[in-house]
């Protein structure tokens, strides 16, 4: 089947040792503390943040996912500064990966990124081959046992759910009825994808009228890939559709 709404994907929030830092003052001093290298869906890195932050810090720090523009709010009960440009660790900052830019935030007790963080990908055509997260679900880890009566029980750590759907056709030719024109539309299913063989957290939400319901999922498999580490585009040229491009069946599993 296909979804007749239009999903868009949350992703990129990717932490290295070359921006791990946050150099902060809440009046005494210039604090340091690290936010935990990795990959993070968008909820998480806002987490994260909030977790480095409490950890050195002498408040209480709180961190808000603004779901509707890919913003993080970093908010204390008390004024402190955030010293992006002027700590001792400012080369290697955080700022880039949640929006700030490289500028001291002083003064005040709540800031918000300057950008929207990360990266989404809104399919330019409704996802094919779709199946929900409710349809498609599986014990984990289950082992059958039968007794001799024939009564049959099932132990499981729990219940796995996964989500499969075909982006495409994609393309960068000027299209109307349900497509969305986009000349750089094969570039950007490029670099989505390539993040997604990343095995990193993504978020995505059905309708991106409705951006607070969401799940978190990463890709389980794709068709030249069992394990989900490789992608093929494939030309539709054999259907007439030159220039035009599908994933294939991807399967992804959601993440709880």
């Amino acid at each position: 089947m296909s979804i007749f709404t239009t999903p868009v994907f949350y992703y990129g929030y990717s932490v290295t040792v070359n921006d791990i830092y946050i150099n902060f003052n809440e009046g005494l001093g210039e604090l340091t503390t690290t936010v935990t290298a990795g990959n993070y869906s968008f909820t998480d890195m806002a987490s994260a943040v909030a977790s480095a932050l409490n950890e050195i810090g002498g408040q209480v720090y709180t961190v808000v996912a603004n779901r509707a523009d890919r913003t993080f709010t970093i908010s204390a009960s008390s004024p402190f500064d955030l010293l992006f440009s002027s700590g001792a660790n400012s080369g290697l900052s955080v700022a880039s990966v949640i929006g700030f830019n490289a500028t001291d935030k002083t003064g005040l007790s709540s800031y918000t990124s300057d950008t929207s963080a990360g990266n989404e990908f809104v399919p330019q055509f409704p996802l094919q081959d779709y199946v929900s997260l409710d349809d498609y679900q599986e014990f984990s880890q289950a082992n059958i046992n039968e007794s001799a009566s024939g009564k049959v029980e099932i132990f499981s750590i729990g219940t796995r759910k996964f989500l499969e759907f075909n982006i495409g056709p994609v393309t960068d030719n000027a299209v109307k009825g349900l497509f969305t024109s986009d000349s750089a539309a094969v570039a950007k299913l490029r670099t989505f994808m390539q993040f997604l063989i990343t095995k990193s957290d993504i978020e995505f939400m059905p309708d991106q009228t409705d951006r607070n319901t969401f799940n978190t999922i990463l890709l389980e498999k794709t068709p030249t890939s069992s394990t989900g580490t490789g992608y093929k585009l494939r030309e539709l040229y054999g259907r007439g559709l030159v220039g035009f491009f599908e994933t294939g069946k991807l399967k992804f599993r959601e993440r709880n």
